[in-house]
């Protein structure tokens, strides 16, 4: 058992077994300036008293928030998303010669005894590597490019996964290339209950060292009564999750667990020389029926 009376993590992996080692892939291309950086992380309280636990971070060019996250009870964990957690300058052109550049970060987790964080018990920090990519240096190849300009799905497909009846079609409403992208509406809902459905389509890769594949989403539901919540997104290969951002927490109608009504772009490195599916599910709590969607634009796969 761990020996840290508190704990930061960015996986769904259980103490006492090792956190993995956690790489953020990032891609400069179309980036505003500055950046932001948002993340879903889980903190534990391994004490015998409950805690009031703070996040803040650190790294050479970010600036970060510092968030109270409130009174954790002994012997138990919690999940919150950090949108717009930290920022920085977008990396140039000439920061990523050859295309990449890596730097680190490091998560603080703070554990105070009291309500207005003055009296500090325990510090716990996460060092996390950021991996810069430029798409469009020369030295990149883009093996596969889906805009869905063409008025087409081109390939992707949709199935439910829980509770839901997937539609998938192209879209005006919100795309990052004019005139469509792929939009998949989860259907379904009555009462308090999950809906998840995903998007999915099979690509060969190509027989190179880095293979990367760049995921333009966006996220959004509105109930016709009552409430919608996004809960979660998985990006997967086959059926093994690559990203997760958000968590799934059944019947929770209090808040959201990942960024909403924004574009969010997910950057995953992939293995060579194989034929693989890319499914990408989202899964939202929802009260009623009404529109919960996901949007995907741009998705590109690269390499060299």
């Amino acid at each position: 058992m761990t020996t840290d009376k508190i704990e930061l993590r960015l996986s769904d992996v259980d103490p006492p077994a090792s956190e993995p080692k956690r790489t953020i892939y990032r891609d400069i291309v179309n980036l505003p300036d500055p950046v932001k950086l948002g993340l879903t992380i889980r903190y534990f309280n391994f004490d015998d008293v409950g805690l009031y636990m703070q996040i803040t971070g650190s790294g050479t060019g970010y600036t970060f928030g510092t968030v109270n996250l409130g009174l954790l009870a002994s012997g138990t964990d919690a999940y919150i998303n950090l949108d717009e957690f930290a920022s920085r300058a977008k990396p140039t052109v000439a920061q990523l010669p050859n295309g990449e550049m890596e730097e680190n970060i490091t998560l603080t987790l703070k554990a105070y005894t009291d309500s207005g964080y003055t009296t500090l018990k325990w510090t716990f920090e996460r060092v996390v590597t950021v991996h810069w990519i430029n798409s469009a240096d020369a030295t990149w190849t883009v093996d596969v490019l889906n805009n869905f300009d063409d008025g087409t799905v081109q390939g992707w497909a949709t199935v439910n996964e829980l509770n839901a009846a997937p539609t998938l079609q192209v879209s005006t409403d919100y795309v990052l290339s004019v005139p469509y992208s792929l939009r998949m509406d989860l259907g379904g809902g009555f009462g308090v209950v999950q809906n998840r459905a995903r998007i999915y389509k099979s690509f060969a890769t190509p027989n190179k060292d880095k293979v990367y594949a760049i995921i333009d989403i966006r996220n959004s539901a509105s109930a016709l009564a009552g409430y919608t919540w996004a809960n979660v997104v998985y990006v997967r290969k086959n059926s093994d999750v690559l990203i997760q951002i958000g968590k799934t927490v059944a019947g929770d109608n209090t808040h959201h667990y990942m960024s909403f009504n924004k574009w969010i772009r997910l950057v995953v490195p992939l293995p060579k020389n194989v034929t693989i599916e890319i499914q990408i599910a989202y899964e939202v709590c929802t009260q009623n029926p009404g529109t919960k969607s996901l949007w995907l634009d741009d998705f590109r796969i690269i390499s060299k």
